[in-house]
């Protein structure tokens, strides 16, 4: 009797316990293959600036934006891309005048980066074959807002204070005070963005469900990459462009109107190239069709509300969606008082006496180099004064302005007029 007791209870543990993973396979979830078709650009920025050496040098990036199959995520933003410098070009001549007047003799360099591994959150690395890219230094979101949501002075502050904040602060010190020497190596700088596109399709599992809820989506603009290369000074009226949509867009009550991938196209509108005495150029262009993934074509009906460039640039967006670029108002308040200096100088010789000023007045006019020549005597040091008043006089006031250039991928906000979503919607 005891004997049989004993099986039976044997044999309820058994079934418990092989009960258990059964039922727990049974919850779990299964992840969705998906396949990102060619074309799509993956965005990533460098965490951390890099001393730029050779070809083969290893560099790895963290994407800034998603990526998506459709109105699916596919990649998430934060997802580590791996890759390696395929090749290093030097800038002409013309671009390395202003900085041999500053007294610097390196010449610049661009290197173009290939990314041939992506590092999901989860660990595993997936082969990707895509395009070389050159990065972008410093990207900043240039967007059309009304006269009562435009930021005030404190948030201005607050905004350009931000690189104060960001991480490895000693080390950009470090590459800051040997960017000043004459002749110095050159840096891949931190925060510079890497536009590239795949050139193959690429698999991957669909994201988990906690990547997917931190996931936030806004519906007031239509989110587009640049197909067309953009610029003020060689684009015509009339010139087709095209784009893609980079993130799903819903409607209010989350109907979906144009999936990732959608095809966006039209024309420049106007352009004007950029003149001397810092007239700066400006471009107008808008999409006017949409072709669905399925083959199908609808009109449209929208404005740029907003794009994201180099903050170089200084590219300013229009209510009517005018893209020019802009002189700095801090450069041409500036240039005018740099001439107080050596003025100061000259009617009292005595002001120039000190290492520390004339050195001051060298670097102005010709970086160390002249903070060294300087120290000669008081003339030379109020020479190096006036010449780097005079260079910021005519950079403010004479030279020529700046073109808009909207490279391939640059991110573009459109605003939709309220009837194109029933129209999309019609369509479909």
């Amino acid at each position: 009797m005891k004997r049989n007791v004993v099986l039976i209870l044997l044999s309820y543990s058994v079934l418990g316990l092989t009960g258990i993973p059964v039922r727990a396979q049974e919850t779990k979830p299964e992840r969705e293959t998906l396949v990102v078709e060619p074309g799509n650009d993956f965005r990533a920025a460098l965490e951390k600036g890099v001393r730029l050496k050779a070809v083969g040098q290893p560099i790895t990036a963290k994407l800034i934006e998603p990526v998506y199959a459709g109105e699916v995520l596919a990649i998430p933003a934060g997802s580590t891309v791996k890759g390696h410098v395929s090749s290093i070009t030097k800038a002409p001549m013309r671009k390395r005048v202003g900085r041999l007047l500053d007294g610097d003799f390196t010449p610049p360099k661009a290197a173009h980066v290939t990314f041939d591994q992506l590092v999901l959150s989860d660990g595993t690395t997936v082969p990707i074959h895509s395009d070389s890219a050159v990065g972008l230094s410093r990207v900043a979101n240039s967007q059309y807002l009304p006269k009562k949501e435009r930021p005030g002075n404190r948030q201005k502050l607050k905004a350009a204070a931000a690189p104060l904040r960001e991480p490895h602060k000693l080390q950009r010190l470090c590459e800051a005070v040997v960017t000043s020497l004459p002749y110095h190596p050159e840096y891949i700088d931190q925060g510079t963005v890497f536009d590239t596109a795949l050139l193959e399709p690429l698999t991957v599992l669909e994201p988990n469900q906690l990547e997917k809820a931190s996931l936030q989506l806004s519906g007031d603009y239509l989110h587009l990459h640049l197909l067309t290369p953009i610029q003020s000074n060689t684009s015509t009226a009339g010139t087709q462009i095209e784009a893609l949509v980079s993130e799903p867009y819903y409607q209010g009550d989350h109907q979906l109107i144009y999936p990732a991938g959608t095809k966006i196209t039209g024309t420049v509108q106007k352009a004007s190239s950029a003149g001397w005495m810092k007239k700066n150029g400006s471009v107008v262009f808008a999409f006017r069709s949409v072709q669905m993934p399925d083959g199908t074509t609808s009109e449209l009906q929208s404005t740029v509300g907003g794009i994201q460039a180099e903050r170089s640039e200084g590219l300013e967006v229009g209510k009517e969606g005018e893209i020019k670029a802009s002189t700095s108002a801090l450069a041409r308040i500036l240039a005018p008082v740099s001439l107080i200096g050596p003025s100061r100088a000259v009617s009292d010789m005595s002001l120039q006496k000190t290492a520390w000023s004339r050195s001051g007045e060298g670097r102005k006019g010709f970086g160390l180099l002249g903070a060294g020549a300087a120290q000669a005597s008081v003339g030379t040091a109020i020479g190096f004064g006036y010449f780097g008043a005079a260079k910021r006089l005519f950079s403010a006031y004479v030279a020529k302005g700046s073109n808009v250039e909207l490279p391939a991928y640059t991110p573009i906000l459109l605003r939709l007029d309220s009837n194109d979503s029933t129209v999309a919607l019609e369509t479909r």
